[in-house]
């Protein structure tokens, strides 16, 4: 849905990543429906495209946004064991980017509620491959949980914030 997102902004080449063989099927359905299969090419890869395409003026990820362990295919949409798929988009980011490019991360902060990941931590991996916070934007819920006190978690998806970090590799 990103890809169709980006396509529909009037990026002209957007390339969509997924290791999961049925993710892959349904992104290139949904950008044929939507109309822009001719802009987004959907690949199976692990984050990144091949080197053979290219580094990218942008690139965006939307990692599952808890740090755990997924028991069921649904819920890796939700756990990133390790946050091997945060740190991965991370570590690779800077190598894969052109010259001026960026990347997104688009990224709750439900974790560091729930204290499973403190913001501290994030900042250090940014920083540690070699990337600089360009800015943020940041969104809060506008959901029933966050508004349900009797929801589960609601202490923590009413503190929710969903921030989109514009990351760049650093100067110097």
């Amino acid at each position: 849905m990103l890809a169709a997102v980006l396509a529909r902004r009037g990026v002209g080449r957007v390339i969509a990543t997924d290791l999961g063989e049925r993710a892959v099927e349904c992104a290139r359905e949904n950008a044929a429906r939507l109309g822009v299969a001719e802009a987004v090419e959907v690949v199976r890869s692990d984050l990144f495209p091949p080197p053979e395409a290219g580094r990218a003026d942008l690139a965006v990820c939307n990692p599952p946004w808890l740090p755990a362990k997924p028991t069921s295919v649904l819920e890796q949409a939700v756990y990133d064991p390790d946050s091997r798929m945060l740190r991965g988009f991370l570590t690779g980011l800077a190598e894969r980017l052109a010259p001026g490019g960026e990347g997104w991360l688009i990224l709750s902060d439900l974790a560091e509620h729930l204290g499973l990941r403190p913001r501290e931590q994030l900042l250090e991996w940014i920083a540690g491959a070699g990337l600089e916070v360009a800015g943020r934007l940041d969104a809060r819920p506008r959901h029933g949980r966050a508004e349900d006190p009797e929801a589960p978690l609601h202490a923590a998806r009413a503190a929710e914030t969903t921030r989109l970090w514009r990351l760049r590799p650093a100067a110097g």
